[in-house]
């Protein structure tokens, strides 16, 4: 049956990914005419040039084209400005790159080349593998399974939430019917078709509902903007449609703190089968007081997770506060700055719909249980 359900959950994510992504790509309105390929950079020129008062620098890259229409080509990119760039984030010879030539003008056209990003191409494959290879060493079948349902999230969101955003829907129930969708989705495919997947999908999804009304109402209580990152505001400026910046925003706490909500509700659930399977007899009050026991245990290390995970993805933030904020300035000054505040709705809301739906999985699963476990002795006797 679980190989059935992966089949089916695959045949409709792939299908919804052809009708949906595939179809906004032939529409895009953003299409720039412009061919794109990997090159070789075989050598770089710089010198210093005087436009009036500001001493510029002058760079040239020599590039060799190694695949599409100009393979084989050798061209050359100019770029002027100042060169004030850690070099860390400048290229070196010998690096393969992406680019983009564009030719404007049509009796004698002007070619442009666009630099963009250092092909790493085989390192994300090999980390792939590693982490593909590592999964399936230490959790075998069950690691094969939450392989499979990472990919379906994944693609959940780039099928469903990505194209609809881009239509001008409301990202937020978008957001919300996703993850509702990936809990009822994954959760099977990982643990089963048995009862305790039952209790953690009720008590994930009503940890998503709460999670996601809490955002809603402090968006709304504490004015969150939505633009709380550059990435934001270039979203805010490149696209023609009127994307909600602040649904945006609200959709990437509700997304962010998905997994760990199933996470728990999941070991919530667990631990309620064990109990029950170690001592059937065991009364409702005394099972939902050993779980709850397990869930103080997991709340702890998962409190830490979550927190250190926003915190950590932040750091450029922490230092960009330690910069722009003098001492000087009112304490309560530096947690109203929008960004800062974002990543405080965004841990606090996040934790509470993990914190709730711990007792409420419990809650669900104890009776699930002991139902089950009455039910079976009623018929035995």
């Amino acid at each position: 049956m679980k190989k059935v359900l992966i089949i089916l959950s695959l045949i409709i994510t792939m299908q919804l990914f052809n009708a949906t992504a595939f179809s906004e790509i032939s529409k895009n309105k953003y299409y720039d005419e412009r061919i794109y390929c990997r090159a070789k950079i075989i050598a770089i020129e710089k010198r210093r040039i005087d436009e009036g008062a500001a001493q510029l620098t002058e760079t040239k890259v020599h590039l060799k084209i190694l695949d599409g229409a100009f393979k084989n080509q050798k061209k050359t990119a100019i770029f002027k400005g100042e060169d004030e760039l850690p070099k860390e984030m400048f290229y070196t010879e010998g690096d393969i790159v992406f680019i983009g030539i564009s030719s404007v003008g049509s009796d004698d056209p002007v070619e442009y080349i666009s630099l963009y990003d250092v092909d790493n191409s085989n390192g994300i494959i090999i980390l792939t593998a590693l982490l593909c290879i590592s999964i399936i060493i230490v959790g075998r079948i069950k690691g094969f399974f939450s392989l499979i349902a990472l990919i379906i999230t994944v693609l959940l969101v780039f099928v469903i939430l990505i194209p609809l955003t881009l239509k001008g829907y409301p990202p937020l129930p978008i957001a919300v019917v996703i993850s509702l969708l990936s809990i009822i989705i994954t959760l099977p495919v990982i643990a089963g078709l048995r009862l305790k997947t039952l209790a953690a999908i009720l008590g994930a999804s009503s940890g998503i509902i709460l999670a996601s009304l809490l955002a809603v109402i402090f968006a709304w209580f504490m004015h969150l903007s939505g633009i709380v990152t550059t990435d934001m505001l270039t979203v805010f400026y490149a696209s023609n449609i009127d994307i909600n910046l602040r649904g945006l925003a609200l959709s990437g706490m509700i997304i962010a703190a998905l997994g760990a909500i199933m996470d728990v509700c999941i070991s919530i659930a667990s631990s309620t089968a064990e109990i029950f399977r170690a001592n059937p007899k065991i009364t409702q009050r005394a099972a939902f007081r050993s779980v709850l026991t397990v869930g103080t245990d997991i709340l702890g290390s998962m409190v830490n997770t979550l927190i250190l995970a926003y915190v950590g993805s932040s750091l450029s933030l922490i230092l960009l506060i330690s910069i722009r904020f003098e001492p000087s300035m009112p304490f309560w000054m530096i947690f109203n700055y929008n960004p800062v505040l974002s990543e405080i709705v965004k841990s606090v809301v996040g934790s509470i719909g993990m914190f709730m739906s711990i007792p409420i999985t419990a809650l669900l699963a104890v009776k699930l249980y002991h139902r089950k476990n009455r039910t079976h002795r009623e018929e035995s006797a």
